[in-house]
C-alpha cells in the first residue's frame, strides 16, 4: 500500500507527474518515493504531525526525482505547492463563510496565533501585535524548515511556503500578508493579519 495515495496534500502530485513525463516514470518515482517515506517515517517517527504531514512526503518525492535526474524537479513542486495552496484557499473560504465563523476566528485571533507558533511544537517566535486590528507574529525558527534542513534539501521549504502562502488568502474578512519567509532564504516569516469586512473573499 502506497502512502503518499493517502496524503491530501501531496496525492494529486502523481498525476503531475505522469502529465511530465509519462506514466512509466511516474510509476517509478511513485514507488521510490513510497519506500523513503517509510523509511522517513520509521526514523523521524518523534518529529511533529506538521512536519509528517507536509514536508516527508515531500522530501521523499524530490529526492526519487532527484535520483532520476530529472529536469527542475523543485520548479514542479513549486507550481505544485502554488496550485495546492490556491486550492485550499477555496475550500477555507467556503468554510469560513458560515454565518458568525469569521468573527468568532478573529476574536480568538491571538489564541489560535499563539497556539499555531507554539515552541512546544519547536517553533520560535516574536509576537508583534495582538490587538484588535492586527494580529502579527514573526517566525525565527520553523520545525518544519530545520527537518528539511536535516534531511539537506532546505529548498524543498519553499513548496511549503507556497501552499501556506496561497491557503492563508482564503479565511473571508481577514487581510493576511506575508513578505519574508525561511524557505525563501529570510530570516524569518513575517505573519500580517488584518480583520477587515470589505475582504468578501
Amino acid at each position: 500500500m502506497n502512502k503518499l495515495n493517502f496524503s491530501f496534500v501531496y496525492k494529486k502530485f502523481k498525476k503531475r507527474l505522469q502529465e511530465t513525463y509519462g506514466k512509466e516514470i511516474a510509476l517509478l518515482i511513485w514507488k521510490k518515493a513510497d519506500a523513503k517515506l517509510k523509511n522517513f517515517s520509521a526514523e523521524y517517527k518523534n518529529i511533529g504531525s506538521d512536519e509528517k504531514i507536509m514536508i516527508l512526503p515531500l522530501a521523499a518525492i524530490y529526492l526519487s526525482m532527484k535520483e532520476e535526474n530529472l529536469e527542475n524537479p523543485l520548479e514542479l513542486l513549486n507550481q505544485y505547492g502554488k496550485e495546492t495552496g490556491e486550492r485550499f484557499s477555496k475550500l477555507i473560504r467556503k468554510i469560513t463563510s458560515f454565518p458568525g465563523l469569521p468573527e468568532f476566528l478573529w476574536k480568538n485571533m491571538s489564541t489560535l496565533m499563539r497556539k499555531t507558533s507554539s515552541p512546544k511544537k519547536g517553533y520560535q517566535r516574536k509576537i508583534i501585535s495582538e490587538t484588535k486590528e492586527l494580529g502579527a507574529v514573526d517566525i525565527l525558527v520553523c520545525p518544519l524548515h530545520e527537518i528539511a534542513k536535516k534531511l539537506g534539501i532546505p529548498e524543498i521549504t519553499s513548496v511549503v511556503c507556497l501552499i501556506d502562502k496561497g491557503q492563508m488568502t482564503g479565511f473571508k474578512y481577514i487581510e493576511y500578508t506575508r513578505t519574508k519567509a525561511l524557505g525563501d532564504g529570510d530570516n524569518f516569516c513575517d505573519y500580517r493579519l488584518r480583520y477587515d469586512k470589505k475582504k468578501l473573499q
